[in-house]
């Protein structure tokens, strides 16, 4: 069963071939780093992000059941606009909402078995060195002062390399989401150009800086942590398909430009997304299924297998029956679980390893588990599922 790690090859979004994440060496330990994009707790969490963190749970669980250490960091950020809009709708303070929404995530998290995070840092407690990152850019030539502090695209060779778009293409989405900006002397050189620093609305928080008082740019804000935190070059950064462009795009260009370091991640991971109903389940759109109501439909096991049985890369469709169909799988799986463990099924483990190796290929490991539950492999199930479900097998 051991060391599955060492032979784990995942497909790099930005050169979109398959690399190999073997572990480095610290101070005598194989290790890997890891940054995940987390949440903006402005509202509960809902079934697509789920997905996005268990695939990642279960790539830190089989990297570390081969002896590998993960230092996984996934952040939160709480300064962003969503979050201060729903805060003004309501009359809410948002640090309140803030603290309150991110409970509900660990919350929710912890019952879906997950192996929390080593670091989960807050934006607004990372001021400091956003701001000193900012500082870096702008004195180094990468970023200009107008309305803002802009990040100067024309600077980085490569921007839209990771998301595979072209100028227009990056433009058009830009347009489509509202957030094309104003370009003149007052503001933007290039409509692609993004904020590093901004002016904070009245009823919003505020820090001084050298470039006057306002909150970070949203992008700056999880290249300074991951740095912090992680160093000037990780393994694996990962997030939703929805933040390859621009978010990824530009932590990437401001990154590499701050440390002239390239490339800022071995690998770059994105989840597909979640429909429902026909459409990418999103806040925005209201077309949700909470973590909570799964919840309340099926068991956290039934409902972290759901999850994982589709391949992390890919886009797919929320189904209740499929959900209910998990649930049998894991009541087959619980009454094996009865029985003496014995000795595992060497050729069950080895597939099962073999299938998580090749890009971390859930669907195949899950046929895995639904073979050792035919054979009556109490061992090889209780395996299969601390990697696939985490503590959620054990409720």
């Amino acid at each position: 069963m051991a060391e599955p790690a060492l032979r784990l090859r995942v497909r790099d979004t930005l050169t979109e071939r398959k690399v190999q994440l073997a572990p480095r060496t610290k101070n005598g330990r194989k290790a890997l780093t890891l940054y995940v994009c987390g949440v903006t707790p402005y509202d509960s969490g809902h079934m697509g992000h789920a997905f996005t963190f268990s695939m990642f749970d279960v790539l830190v669980r089989f990297v570390e059941s081969g002896g590998v250490k993960v230092r996984y960091v996934q952040n939160v950020t709480d300064i962003d606009d969503p979050l201060f809009e729903r805060a003004r709708r309501d009359g809410e303070d948002w640090k309140l909402l803030a603290e309150r929404e991110t409970a509900v995530h660990i919350r929710d998290m912890t019952a879906l078995g997950w192996r929390a995070p080593d670091l989960m840092p807050r934006v607004s407690e990372e001021i400091g060195r956003i701001k000193a990152a900012a500082n870096r850019l702008h004195a180094s030539g990468y970023a200009y002062r107008t309305d803002a502090l802009y990040f100067d695209v024309s600077r980085y060779r490569g921007y839209g390399r990771l998301s595979h778009r072209t100028r227009r293409s990056m433009l058009r989405k830009l347009r489509d989401e509202g957030l094309l900006g104003t370009v003149g002397p007052a503001s933007k050189r290039d409509p692609l150009d993004f904020p590093l620093w901004r002016a904070s609305a009245p009823d919003e928080p505020s820090w001084p800086s050298k470039f006057g008082p306002g909150r970070p740019g949203w992008h700056i804000e999880c290249s300074a942590m991951a740095m912090r935190y992680l160093g000037e070059q990780i393994d694996v950064h990962g997030g939703g398909r929805d933040l390859m462009f621009s978010h990824h795009e530009s932590e990437r260009a401001q990154s590499e430009s701050l440390t002239h370091k390239a490339p800022f991640a071995r690998a770059w991971m994105h989840t597909g997304l979640v429909r429902y109903e026909g459409r990418k389940m999103s806040k925005s759109l209201g077309n949700l299924v909470k973590v909570s109501q799964a919840l309340q439909r099926a068991p956290a096991a039934a409902v972290r297998l759901y999850l994982v049985s589709h391949r992390y890369s890919r886009d797919w469709e929320f189904d209740w029956e499929a959900l209910a169909r998990s649930a049998r799988v894991i009541e087959r799986a619980r009454v094996v679980l009865k029985r003496p463990d014995g000795q595992a099924s060497a050729a069950i483990i080895k597939e099962f390893n073999a299938a998580l190796s090749d890009d971390l290929d859930t669907p195949r490991a899950v046929r895995t588990l639904r073979l050792a539950i035919r054979r009556r492999d109490a061992a090889a199930v209780r395996w299969i599922l601390d990697i696939l479900a985490g503590t959620a097998s054990l409720t």
